[in-house]
């Protein structure tokens, strides 16, 4: 039985879609590489310190904990030129202490990057303090913030952004990012309440590097203003709660957040003393109220999310201004564990735009579906999947067949095929890019 909204843990296989990032095709110029030296502040020497301290905690009643992975993932065209989409090798290093009813957690990421040489480094994916007794949990630090019961779509969950440097590939859960916050929560058997507080959110990453196989074909002469996040003001942070309540078969949920829209709304201007176009990634503050629900009935989970935006931005279809309006968000989902390990799954999102203007590049109602096919065999060991994405709207489409062989408890590794079509959109723009890719992955 899957876990439930107040238990389910990161969707690692989803992957969500972008949306109208791109209000207008090949008019967003390339990101320049002034931010190339701002990925990683975090040095080699600390990944070093991370595993020496992890090394010298070998005893069994040790207050230190140990483990991560090492994974390596390339993609190549199927069509001309059969280049490499990505490549890439990342040592994944997770420390915890744990001391009474408390405990520090820290990850980083070491990664060589072949395609796309700004990202090779160490990261620092997580880093947090945690303190938690019967009544109260306390949460502080950089933290990844998971809320709704979504299958790598967004409605209700907009704290955590999501990295889409190397777009489709790469699981949902590695995507997301963590952010500098705050969370306190009680965490009651029937009832759980949390407040949330991100004083410095971040805005999604997205394909914009010159040398990426992933960014939009560009004009010429043009450059980019996409910022990371808003400045560091008290004003600009972004705060929210919710509530869960879990019953003998339903559980669901209450929220309400002040935050952005992480994902850039495309205004292009001119600049005179370059002579150059430039386009600015707009992100203005929004209040989202909305909730969602699980229901088990069987072999089935039925899962709904609802949520309303307040003031979203949304662009003009002529790329040079935007608006701000009220949206109604909608998805339905529902699993299927059909036995003899095979499960089906099928999600629906709806949006709508209030107060419409035909200056608008998206239309007053928008949808997408996403499926998800699986069947385990060989004793469990081997996985074969099948996802899909359909932009209805765009008519375009996004597909990956994969297996996943699990070696031994420790080894995996794993074959696909990503294929996209479809007559125009994001989805369809991607068609250069079907590919074959294979991961192995080793955990320790």
């Amino acid at each position: 039985m899957p876990a439930t909204c107040g238990e389910r843990s990161r969707i690692k296989a989803g992957i969500s879609p972008l949306q109208n990032i791109f209000l207008v095709e090949k008019e967003i110029p390339d990101q320049v590489g002034n931010d190339k030296l701002r990925r990683n502040k975090v040095t080699k020497q600390s990944l070093a310190a991370l595993l020496l301290a992890a090394t010298t905690a070998v005893a069994q009643e040790s207050p230190f904990q140990f483990n991560g992975f090492v994974d390596t993932y390339h993609a190549v065209q199927t069509q001309h030129p059969h280049d490499f989409t990505t490549s890439r090798t990342r040592l994944r290093a997770e420390l915890r202490v744990d001391y009474e009813n408390a405990y520090l957690f820290t990850s980083l990421n070491g990664v060589q990057n072949s395609i796309l040489e700004d990202r090779t480094g160490v990261q620092l994916q997580e880093a947090y303090f945690n303190y938690q007794n019967d009544f109260l949990e306390i949460r502080a630090g950089r933290q990844i913030v998971v809320w709704g019961v979504a299958d790598g779509l967004r409605v209700t969950d907009l704290i955590s952004p999501v990295d889409y440097t190397e777009f489709m590939s790469s699981d949902y859960d590695d995507m997301r990012m963590a952010v500098d916050g705050f969370r306190i929560k009680y965490p009651g058997e029937r009832v759980n309440a949390e407040i949330v507080y991100v004083p410095v959110p971040r805005y999604f990453q997205m394909p914009m590097q010159e040398d990426n196989p992933w960014r939009p074909e560009l004009p010429e002469k043009a450059s980019i203003d996409f910022p990371e996040g808003p400045d560091a003001k008290f004003k600009n942070g972004d705060f929210g709660t919710r509530v869960s309540f879990f019953l003998s078969n339903l559980d669901f949920s209450i929220s309400a957040l002040h935050t952005h829209n992480q994902s850039p709304v495309t205004v292009a201007g001119y600049d005179p003393v370059k002579d150059s176009i430039v386009i600015h990634g707009i992100h203005e503050t929004m209040t989202m109220i909305g909730g969602d629900m699980s229901m088990p009935i069987g072999e089935f989970v039925l899962r709904g999310e609802i949520a309303e935006y307040f003031g979203e931005a949304l662009g003009y279809a002529s790329n040079l201004d935007y608006a701000r309006k009220n949206t109604f968000n909608a998805l339905g989902g529902i699993d299927w564990y059909a036995g003899d390990n095979w499960t089906f799954m099928v999600q629906y999102l709806h949006k709508y735009i209030a107060d419409y203007s035909h200056n608008l590049a998206a239309e007053k109602n928008s949808s997408e579906m996403t499926f998800r096919i699986s069947k385990e065999l060989l004793n469990n060991t081997l996985k074969l999947s099948l996802y899909g994405m359909f932009d209805i709207d765009n008519l375009a489409y996004y597909a990956r067949i994969s297996g996943d062989y699990s070696v031994t408890d420790q080894v995996m590794i794993s074959l696909g095929y990503d294929h996209f079509g479809g007559k125009r959109g994001q989805l369809a723009g991607y068609d250069k890019n079907r590919e074959i890719w294979a991961k192995a992955k080793y955990y320790f």
